[in-house]
Parts: structure tokens; C-alpha cells; sequence
């Protein structure tokens, strides 16, 4: 995984593609502060600044609190995860290190993906915190969201993000491309996003589409009032796409690329 690693942080897309995310979440957070100051009368109590349940969506990294369907740390993740093994595809690196590893290179390169995700998503989480700290100092608000709970939302956010990551990176391995796995995604998830912002407006009980991938996310993360399942359920829901695309994108290496 070393040698993954390496070719990661010294491609500049996949550079761009980490950095993207402390971005988006900072983001985020910032717009969550605007939205919320610029219109507090428009907004019930539990939204107010000083708000703890608030405060805990801003410091959301994920922004799940923000859309029902398709964040964009979801489309950034996904963007990683599809680069990180397309690119070995490209430069033609996954032809000998295939040869020379087959089921054990697809597992580096999946955990190159999952740590490369992991290192900028905890990033993100010291900018969120950051941008909420200064946000309810500008507001003259305290922080009000207990460092427990603000932890454990970040980790499964982290978790969440990381299992995204892993899992369109297994798509692309069993494509063996990143157009196509691109075009894959991009149609999966705008239906995704379509069904699941119909079901908020009309009122559906989404735990019918709760298994899907973003769905999955949405959960996971525990700080919506739109999530389908609970945290824990969300968590393993996630876990089951990526064990199941990861058994599919390596047995595909084995047999086909060669």
C-alpha cells in the first residue's frame, strides 16, 4: 500500500481531489452560519445559533443535514475514489502490479483510498470546527454542542465518507475504467437524488430506498431528520456496498486483467 500511497500524494488531480473535501465542508459550514443568521426569524427554535442541535449539523463535514440527496462531499469522495484507481489504469501501472499481486494490489489500492479519504476527512473536521467556533463568536453565541457528541458524529462521518470512497474506487476496479465508472455514478445517484427529494416533498417513508448507497450515508452520519435508519444501520449498510463492490472489483482483477 506504500507504493499506492506514494502515486497518490504526488499525482496533482488526486491532490486536488483531497483538498477538495476540507474545502466543501468548509463550505458548508459557512453556508449553514449565512443561511441561519440571514433568516433566523424564518427558522424554528431547535435552528436558532445557540441551538446545540444547530450548531452539531454545521460541524456536519458530510452537509447531510443540507440535502436529502447528493452532498457534495459525496460527489468529492466519489471523485477520489474513482481517480485513485483510474489513473493506475491510464498510466498503465495496474498491468504489472497486477501480475505481480492481482487480489492483493486491489486490496492496497482500496486501502490507499480508504486512508487517503480518512487523513482529509479528519481534516475537514478541524475546519468545520474552526468555522463554527468563529461563526458563534461573530454571533455572539457560545459553543454549545458537547465535544462527545461532535466527536462522534465526525467519526462516522470519517466512516461514512471512507466506505463512499472505498466503494466507487471497487466500482472502477471492476470497470476497469474511470469514464465509465463516472457515468455509472453520475446516473446512480442523480436517480438516487430525484427519488429521495420526491419522497421529502411528498411525505414518502424513505426507509423503502434507505438502502441505497447515499441513502446509506445519510444515516450513517446520524445528525438528519431526513435519515431513513439510524446511525448504526446506516454504518453497516455502507459497510455491506463496500464489501459487496470490493468482492466484485477484485474477483473481476483476477479473472479479466491480465
Amino acid at each position: 500500500m506504500k507504493t499506492e500511497l506514494y502515486t497518490a500524494i504526488h499525482l496533482r488531480s488526486i491532490r486536488i481531489a483531497a483538498m477538495a473535501l476540507p474545502i466543501v465542508a468548509a463550505f458548508t459550514s459557512i453556508l449553514a452560519w449565512v443561511l441561519d443568521i440571514a433568516a433566523p426569524e424564518e427558522l424554528p427554535q431547535s435552528f436558532a445559533p445557540e441551538s446545540s442541535q444547530f450548531q452539531l449539523q454545521a460541524l456536519d463535514i458530510t452537509g447531510s443535514t443540507q440535502s436529502s440527496g447528493v452532498a457534495g462531499s459525496y460527489i468529492v469522495v466519489s471523485v477520489l475514489g474513482v481517480l485513485m484507481v483510474a489513473t493506475n489504469y491510464r498510466h498503465g501501472a495496474a498491468t504489472w502490479k497486477v501480475l505481480h499481486g492481482r487480489g492483493r494490489w486491489g486490496l492496497n489500492i482500496l486501502g490507499a483510498v480508504g486512508a487517503v479519504t480518512a487523513g482529509a476527512a479528519a481534516v475537514s473536521c478541524v475546519i468545520a470546527a474552526v468555522v463554527t467556533g468563529v461563526a458563534t463568536q461573530v454571533n455572539g453565541t457560545s459553543w454549545n454542542v458537547p465535544v462527545s457528541d461532535a466527536l462522534l458524529m465526525w467519526a462516522r462521518g470519517i466512516v461514512a465518507l471512507t466506505l463512499l470512497a472505498v466503494t466507487t474506487a471497487a466500482l472502477t476496479l471492476a470497470t476497469h475504467s474511470g469514464l465509465i465508472s463516472g457515468v455509472i455514478l453520475g446516473v446512480f445517484y442523480t436517480v438516487e437524488a430525484i427519488i429521495a427529494a420526491i419522497g421529502a416533498v411528498a411525505g414518502w417513508n424513505l426507509t423503502a430506498i434507505g438502502w441505497l448507497p447515499l441513502q446509506s450515508v445519510l444515516s450513517a452520519v446520524g445528525v438528519s431528520s431526513l435519515a431513513p435508519y439510524n446511525s448504526g444501520a446506516g454504518l453497516m449498510l455502507c459497510a455491506a456496498w463496500t464489501v459487496l463492490a470490493g468482492i466484485i472489483g477484485i474477483s473481476r482483477l483476477k479473472t479479466y486483467n491480465l
